[in-house]
C-alpha cells in the first residue's frame, strides 16, 4: 500500500511545458484544505473579536469577507507556486493588475471601505431616520456598498456609502425626544397672556407631549392680520410621532380658544377705491 502511495506521488504528466508530479498534486491538496480550515478559524475569531466589541451582524459579515479576501489568494499563489509558477513574476503581475482595477473601481472601493467605517462607527442604525441629500426617511438595510432608505411618502432610495461617510447627515432619531412647533395666530385685540396660558394647558395635556423638556408658548411675530403664537413642545422622535404631536396640539388649542372665545382670525384685505372727479 505504502510503495502504491509511492508511486503515485512519483508519477509526472506534462502540462502546458510543464513536469507536474503527484506530489504536487497532493502538497496542492493539502495546502487548499489547509487554506479552508485557516479561513473557517480566522471566520470564528473574528466573529467572537467582534462580538465582544459591541458589534454588529454587518460588521461581523464584511470582516469575514475581508479575511476570506486575503487567505485564499495567498494559498492558490502559494499552490502555483508548487506547480512551478515563478512567484516574483506572479506578484509583479498581480499587482499591475490589482493597479489598474483600483483605477476602475475607485467608485466601488471607496464604498467598500465608506460601508465598513459607517458599520464600525455606526452614526446611524438601521430603523434610524436620517436626512441625506435631500431625501429623507428610513434606514432599511446597511450594506457594503449602499444604503436603502424608505422615504416617509413610501419610496425606494438607494445612496452610496462614500456620500453618506463623506456628506452630512442629519440622524432624526439619534436622540429620545424632539421638538416640534405650532404656530397659532390670535386676534390683536384678544389678550395675549390668556391666550399663552390656555397654549401651555394644552401643551400640558396633550397626550404625545413629553413634560421634559418642559414646552414653552412663545410670542412668535405681529402678523398682517394676527398675533402669532409658537407653541413649543417635544415628542419622540419619529416623524409619525412629531406629525401625531403637532395634529393634537392643533386641535386641543383650537378648541380652547373656542371655549374661551379667543379669536383665530383670518387674513382680510381692505381696497380703497379712489373716485376719479
Amino acid at each position: 500500500m505504502i510503495s502504491l502511495i509511492i508511486e503515485v506521488l512519483k508519477t509526472s504528466v506534462t502540462f502546458l511545458g510543464m513536469e507536474i508530479t503527484g506530489l504536487m498534486v497532493a502538497v496542492a491538496g493539502f495546502l487548499l484544505v489547509a487554506g479552508f480550515i485557516a479561513d473557517q478559524i480566522s471566520n470564528i475569531l473574528v466573529e467572537r473579536a467582534i462580538k465582544e466589541r459591541g458589534g454588529d451582524k454587518h460588521v461581523s459579515k464584511t470582516s469575514k469577507k475581508l479575511t476570506s479576501y486575503v487567505i485564499y489568494p495567498v494559498t492558490f499563489a502559494v499552490i502555483l507556486g508548487v506547480f512551478g509558477f515563478p512567484l516574483a513574476s506572479l506578484g509583479a503581475a498581480v499587482g499591475l493588475i490589482g493597479l489598474g482595477l483600483s483605477f476602475a473601481l475607485k467608485d466601488m472601493i471607496s464604498n467598500f471601505i465608506s460601508g465598513l467605517f459607517i458599520m464600525i462607527n455606526k452614526p446611524f442604525k438601521i430603523g434610524d431616520q436620517i436626512q441625506v441629500s435631500g431625501e429623507a426617511g428610513t434606514v432599511r438595510d446597511i450594506k457594503i456598498r449602499a444604503t436603502e432608505i424608505k422615504t416617509y411618502d413610501g419610496r425606494q432610495v438607494i445612496v452610496p456609502n462614500s456620500m453618506l461617510y463623506n456628506g452630512k447627515v442629519i440622524n432624526n432619531t439619534a436622540y429620545k425626544c424632539r421638538r416640534f412647533d405650532v404656530i397659532v395666530g390670535i386676534g390683536y385685540d384678544e389678550d395675549i397672556q390668556e391666550a399663552k396660558e390656555l397654549a401651555i394647558e394644552t401643551l400640558e395635556e396633550a397626550s404625545t407631549v413629553k413634560s421634559r423638556p418642559e414646552p414653552q408658548v412663545l410670542v412668535n411675530e405681529l402678523g398682517g392680520s394676527s398675533v402669532n403664537l409658537k407653541l413649543r413642545g417635544w415628542s419622540k422622535p419619529s416623524k409619525a410621532n412629531m406629525l401625531k404631536s403637532a395634529s393634537e396640539v392643533t386641535q386641543i388649542v383650537k378648541e380652547k380658544y373656542d371655549e374661551s372665545g379667543i379669536d383665530i382670525p383670518y387674513p382680510i384685505r381692505t381696497v380703497y377705491m379712489n373716485k376719479e372727479e
